[in-house]
């Protein structure tokens, strides 16, 4: 019984890792999406956070895919704003 228990609890912890894994990569490439669209609109980041509100450091941990962990929804609306784009066009990757 000990052993079925502890057999269940390594896999969920595996696919706990993979689960994790999967979202920082999403992050990641969100985040050069983010990148990918300030520069093509000649946004310094300083400007960006000027006009989102959000603190330089923040956008470039978001830009960076280090937001993992940060509840960064709210803010993605401002970011948006910020770039003059939409929402959704933050997510058109590949």
């Amino acid at each position: 019984m000990f052993k079925h228990n502890l057999n269940k609890i390594n896999l969920w912890k595996e696919m706990q890792m993979i689960i994790d894994e999967k979202i920082k990569v999403q992050f990641k490439k969100l985040g050069l999406n983010i990148q990918k669209i300030r520069e093509s609109k000649g946004i310094t980041i300083s400007e960006l956070s000027e006009k989102s509100g959000l603190r330089k450091e923040y956008l470039l941990k978001i830009e960076q895919g280090n937001a993992y962990g940060i509840q960064i929804e709210k803010h993605l609306v401002k970011i948006a704003k910020g770039l003059n784009t939409t929402l959704s066009q933050l997510f058109e990757y590949e």
